[in-house]
């Protein structure tokens, strides 16, 4: 399963010209749902096609203005609008729908490329004066499975991607829609800050969860162990070992954002997006404190497992060891020689004492291995 899930690959744009945007086997047709926010209100809104959207288009700057801050040798800000548009698009099924995105806000086709392809690893890209992050956010209760959300932060509006319905998003929604922390009375890219750090803090509940499997694999081991904990523990830390891969990939995703500062990441934004990079660097060592945890409770396994199947092998050495000697006897007294051929085929035939003789003298031996065995303590 692991395997499958590492060798997933888009297969459906090779060959084609870059920048095709074909959409995925089984993807699901997007459903777009926009809110617009300042300090003062918001509203929710969903509609039906992207043409409906043509409202929330930023008025880009003029050619005079371009030209001036292009030569000018000093640095000029962007004039960033003070209210801020989420546009949110569930599902990427829809080919048509992207290309319109793509035509209408100015989106390089390359990125809306990405945004089809969801097989993309979390990474960061600019396009002019659009910034472009890919991030993986956690979906699913058993096991660990990414869905890519794409970001879009343009001038003052903010795009975002997914695969599918249904996200970690709504604590987001709920700071715009009630007004709650700073959120409304910052630009769209603090917006994207605050989307960016809700997937990133997806991950510390999924990291919880593979810490109480090794909760429940110490368990087992205290138990006795069971012969299903080794396959138990290398799923765990195959997981856990994708999660630091995505994990990594998010924290270089991060320090291309920090680099951007000043164009299109404001300063003061900057330090929030440092602070998602400390939670990125927080569950990459959780997740190698598990990975390792993980061996050393499968090592501790194969020792015990040793250990009994070592005991085992000394009370079977002890038996054979017992009773090799008096199969001895017995064998040589289950020799057919005819006493009446010889007196020397085996007087004690004769005697009368001389099957006690041969139970008692098997006993003796018994006796004596018993205490040389315990005298040298290989019986403890």
């Amino acid at each position: 399963m692991l395997l499958s899930r590492r060798r997933r690959r888009a297969l459906n744009t090779v060959g084609k010209v870059p920048g095709s945007i074909v959409a995925q086997k089984g993807s699901v047709k997007g459903q777009i749902r926009v809110i617009h926010y300042d300090a003062k209100g918001h509203t929710d809104q969903k509609f039906e096609t992207v043409s409906e959207l043509n409202q929330f288009v930023p008025k880009k700057k003029s050619a005079q203005a371009d030209a001036a801050a292009h030569e000018s040798a000093e640095y000029v800000p962007i004039e960033r609008p003070d209210h801020v548009t989420w546009i949110n698009v569930d599902g990427v099924g829809d080919a048509k729908m992207l290309k319109e995105l793509s035509r209408m806000f100015g989106i390089h086709p390359l990125a809306m490329e990405d945004v089809a392809n969801v097989h993309q690893h979390a990474k960061t890209d600019i396009y002019g004066d659009m910034l472009f992050l890919v991030v993986r956010m956690p979906t699913g209760d058993d096991g660990f499975e990414t869905e890519q959300v794409s970001i879009f932060l343009i001038d003052g509006l903010v795009i975002t991607i997914q695969e599918h319905p249904g996200d970690c998003l709504e604590p987001v929604r709920h700071r715009i829609a009630n007004k709650l922390g700073r959120i409304r009375r910052r630009k769209a890219d603090y917006l994207a800050y605050a989307i960016m750090d809700a997937i990133i803090d997806g991950y510390f509940p999924l990291v919880e969860k593979f810490a109480e499997r090794l909760d429940e694999a110490g368990v087992m081991l205290e138990s006795g162990g069971n012969r299903q904990l080794p396959l138990h523990l290398h799923s765990i830390r195959g997981e856990l070992l994708l999660i630091r891969k995505v994990m990594n990939q998010h924290r270089i995703a991060i320090m291309n954002v920090l680099r951007e500062e000043g164009e299109l990441i404001s300063p003061d934004t900057a330090l929030y997006f440092r602070d998602c990079q400390d939670h990125v660097q927080q569950i990459i060592e959780a997740a190698d404190t598990d990975r390792e945890t993980c061996g050393e409770v499968r090592e501790l396994y194969f020792a015990m497992l040793g250990e009994k199947n070592n005991d085992v092998m000394k009370v079977l050495t002890i038996i054979a060891t017992i009773f090799i000697p008096m199969s001895f006897v017995a064998g040589i007294y289950g020799m057919n020689f005819d006493p009446k051929a010889s007196e020397l085929n085996m007087p004690e035939l004769h005697w009368a004492f001389g099957y006690p003789f041969a139970l008692g003298l098997m006993a003796l031996m018994a006796g004596g291995l018993l205490a040389f065995l315990y005298r040298k303590g290989w019986l403890s």
